[in-house]
């Protein structure tokens, strides 16, 4: 929305198979088509309050602009062949690159605690409604591809000249672009619990409980989840722009790190970084997905802090241990393999699919 809602910042026109012990990389599978699940993605898709809010905002914003349609969609002007041939690299790099490189290194990093061992995994298989969010989402990306590329080649606010890049417009840049697109996005995040909002739109991301997937888990998610979130991006980009000052390999820098902690964050392995008050953690985005109203930031857990919903890692083995330990439970011994927080009747009742993995050699 913002690509025109400002129209004075808008620039001028011109893999490895993973360990035993660790988390399995549970594929896409056979796609399951119903004509529930394609009623669905049309009724969530279309006949939706929240897509028709976009959709009314989105178009009052571009006759405020005097933007068309096509110079939403095509800011460079390219011809179909071209066009098509764009959308097709950037899928290339984010599912070859940028996902490739995190199932490259994920199986030498350590799993979660509470992925280890012979557990079942709560898995939400792919559905219609899934592929139609995933092929939508795939074109928003491009879309907005096009538009920040569009305004870093053009915007005079943006710094371009390699023999220009200092270390206040570069890595103290990138480092004002993690913390503001995280200031922002947090509260966006926790917005999309409140109850009036979730049915609507991000309840479809939290099906699954396990995410195990990678870039397919993390780009699941209802299309107007991921326009917000990108136009919040354009915002933070105009914000530093505008008080430290940006060069285009912040940015860059910026795209990068973030596809790759979004795609790590859906994966089970435990990668962890701090430095200078930020902290990427894929335990705290596992805590989000198992309770839902706690640590809505990904990058910078101080605005969870801020707003009294941080809340710390817990792998619930050492309390599925002593539930199993129980005289109840001895004749049991799957009680064991179930953390503290799986409860298996409302995964049921969700509709997730429970899948065993195999048992441990010996």
């Amino acid at each position: 929305f913002f690509f025109f809602a400002v129209p004075s910042l808008h620039p001028p026109s011109p893999p490895r198979s993973p360990p035993r012990s660790a988390p399995p990389r549970l594929g896409v599978g056979r796609l399951r088509v119903s004509r529930i699940s394609m009623r669905e993605a049309l009724e969530t898709l279309v006949l939706n309050p929240a897509s028709a809010l976009t959709a009314a905002v989105a178009y009052g914003l571009m006759l405020r602009s005097g933007a068309t349609f096509g110079s939403l969609l095509n800011p460079w002007g390219l011809s179909l062949p071209l066009w098509v041939a764009g959308y097709l690299a950037v899928r290339m790099a984010l599912l070859g690159f940028v996902d490739g490189f995190v199932w490259a290194l994920a199986p030498r990093l350590p799993a979660l605690p509470s992925r280890v061992g012979p557990k079942p995994v709560f898995q939400h298989k792919i559905n219609a409604t899934d592929v139609a969010y995933l092929v939508v989402n795939s074109t928003v990306e491009y879309v907005f591809a096009l538009q920040i590329s569009h305004l870093l080649w053009f915007a005079p606010l943006v710094v371009r000249a390699p023999t220009s890049l200092s270390l206040l417009n570069g890595p103290l840049a990138f480092w004002m672009l993690l913390v503001v697109d995280d200031m922002l996005y947090a509260p966006l995040h926790r917005a999309m619990h409140l109850q009036a909002v979730y049915r609507w739109v991000h309840k479809h991301h939290h099906r699954n409980t396990f995410p195990a997937r990678g870039y397919i888990d993390a780009a699941n998610e209802h299309p107007v989840e991921q326009i917000a979130a990108l136009c919040l991006h354009w915002v933070a980009v105009h914000v530093v722009a505008h008080t430290a000052g940006l060069h285009v390999a912040a940015v860059l820098a910026h795209f990068g790190v973030k596809a790759l902690g979004a795609c790590f964050n859906h994966t089970g392995y435990d990668v962890q970084l701090r430095f200078c008050g930020i902290e990427y953690s894929v335990r705290a985005h596992e805590t989000h997905h198992r309770k839902p109203n706690t640590n809505f930031a990904q990058y910078v857990m101080f605005w969870d802090k801020l707003m009294g919903t941080y809340k710390e890692y817990e792998s619930g083995v050492k309390a599925s241990a002593a539930a199993a330990a129980t005289p109840a439970n001895l004749s049991k011994p799957d009680a064991a393999r179930l953390p503290a927080w799986a409860d298996p009747a409302v995964e049921a009742r969700e509709g997730r699919v429970t899948e065993r993995p195999q048992p441990r050699a010996g």
